[in-house]
């Protein structure tokens, strides 16, 4: 049975099954720095706790020993519009941005106010956290736009763009809508809704596969899908999803 030196560890040393590790040479370089990290390390992973916001607004109350809280905040997914006529063209919503910081317990404190960016067929609505989202914030994506009654080929909107996150450690842009298409007389499709960092966008409608009518966004910030109308059909509005915050606690 081998014995070895702490100190040896961070140089790759195996240990194998059985072997003793020898901890009383503290007088060597750092030797008390990389136990203080360790330490460190098992308390954040000692135990984890998630809360999920998916709607409204309230307060988000820590749990119970939290030190840090890792948050992804995502704003909600833009909408995209209704049309009435016989050709047009919707393109596709925005997605929501998005968010993410380490937080510690002192930045939380008790509690803090959060907003959950809700369902919408216009603009994306913004998601928050804090007293007028002072702490983190990702604004919801744009809503799509329609051609207009036209049968001119070629012919297109442009998609929303996407929101963005401000604020965090990580900032991300949702992806934008894509772009609504006439292609002939009889022919176009609308285009598919952004994704955001959790969610992926509607389906655009097409007259081609007989599927007019666009999707709605994926959950957690997913922009809706425009459509495509030739036959006189209207086209409804469609809703880009809500947007989330996820709370990951290392609770000490």
């Amino acid at each position: 049975m081998a014995t070895k030196k702490f100190t040896d560890l961070p140089q790759l040393t195996t240990v194998a099954d059985g072997d003793e590790v020898a901890i009383n040479d503290l007088s060597a370089p750092n030797v008390l720095k990389r136990i203080s990290k360790l330490n460190l390390l098992l308390g954040l992973t000692k135990n984890v706790v998630v809360q999920v916001k998916t709607s409204g607004s309230g307060t988000y109350t820590p749990t119970t020993g939290m030190i840090k809280v890792l948050v992804i905040c995502v704003g909600g997914g833009g909408g995209a519009p209704a049309e009435t006529g016989l050709d047009a063209a919707v393109s596709g919503g925005g997605g929501g941005g998005c968010a993410i910081r380490l937080l510690t317990a002192a930045d939380i404190g008790a509690g803090v106010d959060y907003v959950v960016g809700a369902t919408s067929t216009g603009a994306g609505n913004t998601s928050g956290l804090g007293t007028a989202n002072a702490l983190l914030q990702a604004t919801g994506g744009a809503v799509g736009v329609t051609t207009g009654n036209t049968s001119t080929v070629g012919v297109g909107a442009k998609g929303g763009l996407g929101g963005i996150g401000t604020l965090g450690d990580l900032n991300l842009r949702g992806g934008s809508g894509r772009r609504g298409t006439v292609y002939s007389a009889t022919n176009g499709e609308g285009g598919n809704g952004g994704d955001s960092f959790l969610g992926s966008g509607g389906r655009g409608g097409s007259t081609i596969t007989s599927f007019e009518q666009g999707e709605a966004g994926g959950v957690y910030g997913g922009g809706a899908g425009g459509g495509h109308t030739s036959d006189g059909t209207d086209l409804s509005a469609v809703a880009g999803a809500a947007g989330v915050i996820y709370f990951i606690e290392f609770i000490g």
